[in-house]
């Protein structure tokens, strides 16, 4: 089936505004009209016409354009829109392959992402371990990897605890609201959210649809801060402890796309966030 370039474009524009969030959708718009700009002489072309080298040409100029020297950052970005335009036409039929599949994305050199060593996370589990709650907020932000936002959005529904394989239920709202991720608790960590929650049923203030953490942001700040000065370690936040959980699952063992589905980055995210940062956990996994 023919489709030009330019009617490809707007209907992928329009499938991705019914699935993508807001920034996502609003970020492949504006590549977009780069790329019709770009092949403006072939937009009533079919969309099988663009090889492989087109898409080079168009990278080479997309990353190009506001600088002397390219950017690996907006290449990245105007492949991750070429992957999905690609998909979604062979989806459609109409293209037999992807011409962008197979096309690498750039090495980003990034800041590698402040961590607790084995040993420091320790003594905060230990400190921690005197008071549920708080060995909660510490063991799902930096045993389980969830972000602050994920943690105050948690319910107790969301918790599974019951059988062999405990876990929690990490729900997501807006345009991803249908889609979900069941992340495995660690053994002790489950225990405690098991004796949170039965202390709740004893209260008589257990509801399923009441909130995990019933805490503001903030407060969740303010916790984790007074935590390492008692436990004598450097300053912690959420962000900290995330990624401190991503740092030791890999150099547990896990492979690094199961960790990066751990912790909820999508495949965009995955590799134009998490393979940067964590690139050094990852090769060390590898050497272990």
């Amino acid at each position: 089936m023919k489709a030009p370039i330019e009617e490809a474009v707007q209907a992928y524009l329009e499938a991705a505004a019914r699935v993508r969030t807001e920034n996502v959708a609003a970020n492949h718009t504006s590549i977009a009209r780069r790329f019709l700009d770009y092949f403006a002489a072939r937009r009533t072309a079919d969309i099988r016409t663009l090889q492989r080298s087109d898409l080079l040409a168009f990278l080479d100029y997309f990353s190009r354009r506001r600088e002397v020297t390219a950017s690996a950052s907006a290449y990245n970005m105007g492949l991750e829109f070429l992957k999905r335009l690609g998909f979604f036409c062979l989806k459609q039929g109409w293209v037999e392959e992807n011409p962008a599949e197979n096309i690498p994305f750039q090495a980003i050199e990034v800041e590698m992402p402040l961590v607790l060593s084995w040993e420091d996370r320790e003594r905060l589990l230990e400190v921690a371990r005197s008071n549920d709650f708080e060995r909660i907020l510490v063991g799902l932000l930096g045993e389980v990897g969830l972000k602050k936002q994920e943690l105050l959005a948690l319910l107790l529904a969301d918790l599974e605890l019951e059988g062999p394989e405990p876990a929690v239920v990490v729900r997501y709202g807006g345009k991803l609201q249908k889609k979900s991720r069941r992340v495995p608790l660690p053994a002790e960590l489950a225990e405690t959210l098991s004796r949170h929650a039965a202390r709740c049923r004893a209260l008589g203030t257990y509801s399923p649809f009441s909130p995990l953490v019933p805490i503001t942001g903030r407060q969740v700040n303010n916790i984790l801060l007074r935590l390492s000065r008692q436990a004598g370690i450097r300053p912690i936040n959420p962000q900290i402890l995330r990624d401190t959980a991503a740092a030791h699952l890999l150099f547990s063992g896990r492979p690094a796309e199961e960790v990066g589905r751990l912790l909820g980055y999508t495949s965009r995210g995955y590799q134009l966030e998490f393979l940067p940062r964590f690139q050094a956990w990852i090769r060390l996994a590898e050497t272990k």
